[in-house]
């Protein structure tokens, strides 16, 4: 997965840190947006809750990636979304009032910085909006090319993955019930497609 702006002003504000441990909530959509956070390790899924009470995942980081970024450079008050930990976290917080005096501090970083930004965000909505008319196994696949391009690694066309999180968050992810999933994964393993050891994940993509 390509990094946008390694050397980010950001990583250079002032900043506290703050450890987390899994299933706990960074913030809740609604609550006052007071700080971006740096992820410096671990995952952590941003979501919403549907009006059918079902949660919708719009992605997940990992480390450098920024948590609130884009509705802080927008200038929003409240989170959009929930952000919750996947995995044990540690967080960088930074101020509102020193990202977006950081922000304003250099034009030719503020122009490319909001569309850094939002295209950071929108990678793994895009993934999901193009597997949309997929059949189940390709959505699969797709989803876990991505999620391999961005956690795991490559060797020639073989992708590994250690999934990172439940498959339950990964049938959330692709849209479909665990237990749809587990029946897909086994058909696939069965034919071939995929390998299986435990929570690891090999598949060719070629």
């Amino acid at each position: 997965m390509v990094k946008y702006c390694v050397k980010c002003i950001y990583s250079e504000i002032p900043s506290k840190t703050l450890s987390l441990h899994e299933k706990e909530v960074v913030f809740m959509e609604n609550d006052d947006l007071r700080y971006s956070f740096m992820i410096v390790e671990g995952l952590v899924k941003v979501s919403k809750i549907t009006l059918n009470g079902e949660e919708k995942i719009f992605d997940i980081f990992g480390p450098n990636d920024f948590l609130g970024l884009v509705s802080m450079l927008r200038q929003d008050d409240k989170y959009i979304a929930t952000a919750t930990c996947l995995t044990d976290v540690k967080l960088k917080l930074l101020r509102k009032d020193d990202v977006l005096n950081a922000y304003k501090s250099n034009n030719k970083f503020k122009d490319i910085c909001l569309s850094c930004a939002m295209t950071r965000t929108n990678l793994f909505q895009s993934q999901l909006f193009n597997t949309s008319n997929n059949d189940i196994e390709e959505r699969i696949l797709l989803i876990l090319e991505f999620l391999s391009k961005k956690f795991g690694e490559q060797d020639n066309h073989i992708y590994i993955l250690k999934l990172p999180f439940s498959k339950s968050t990964l049938a959330n992810i692709i849209g479909i019930r665990r237990e749809t999933l587990s029946r897909k994964l086994a058909a696939m393993q069965k034919m071939g497609t995929i390998e299986i050891d435990k929570n690891i994940y090999k598949f060719n993509r070629m």
